[in-house]
């Protein structure tokens, strides 16, 4: 069973009150615009969203700060973690969006969101990057 599968099943049986935490990049222009519209539409407070840039984050254990900065990771109420689309789909499916949940599990559709994420997540990696390495020269 893939991951897909697995986070598939588990969205049916997980009930509304299941918190789902976010690890997103707060220096990131879009990450930020992204998560502070999930904050506005949190109304039921489902959702924890830690941002990895705080200067008082620390990764959970067996992660990297590097690891979370290369993708979004989730982590599920039965301690699972989650990466890629697979996270947005837990945050949409507990704001309430299930048709747009369903839709991104299509097949063919689910593969060119997950690609598609990927290719972001590398370049938006770099970009993080590039901005660390200003601010430490910066610095110097």
């Amino acid at each position: 069973m893939n991951n897909q599968t697995k986070a598939r099943e588990m969205c049916s049986k997980l009930s509304s009150d299941d918190h789902f935490e976010v690890f997103f990049d707060g220096d990131c222009p879009l990450c930020k615009r992204e998560i502070n519209m999930i904050r506005g539409k949190d109304k039921r407070q489902q959702l924890v969203l830690t941002d990895i840039s705080a200067a008082d984050f620390r990764p959970p254990e067996g992660f990297s700060l590097d690891q979370l900065m290369r993708s979004i990771h989730g982590k599920l109420p039965t301690g699972e973690y989650v990466v890629g689309v697979e996270v947005f789909r837990q945050i949409y499916r507990r704001l309430g969006f299930q048709k747009t949940v369903r839709f991104s599990q299509i097949p063919g559709i689910g593969g060119l969101l997950n690609a598609g994420y990927f290719a972001f997540a590398k370049l938006r990696y770099w970009h993080a990057m590039h901005r660390v390495k200003k601010r430490v020269s910066l610095t110097q």
